[in-house]
């Protein structure tokens, strides 16, 4: 599933342009569904974006290098530490 992260601004924009103006051109059941529906698009989208950030930030855990640039065995170096 692929969902567009520069939607993130456009959509609380719509859920408050729907929360404020919606019941004026829907009836109210329409406009209650259309605004859960956008509300869970931007908790979607968010989720989505918070895992994409984390896995941009995160290194791998065997892709560690040392100012040396050699790479550095962890299980090694944690046991002469310990």
């Amino acid at each position: 599933m692929i969902i567009n992260i520069q939607a993130g601004c456009l959509l609380p924009a719509l859920i408050l342009l729907n929360l404020f103006f919606g019941w004026m051109f829907l009836k109210t059941s329409t406009w209650l569904v259309l605004e859960g529906i956008l509300i869970l698009l931007l908790v979607l989208n968010s989720y989505f974006l918070i895992r994409k950030v984390k896995r941009w930030s995160v290194p791998a855990p065997g892709n560690i290098i040392d100012v040396h640039g050699e790479v550095v065995d962890e299980k090694r170096e944690l046991k002469k530490e310990g």
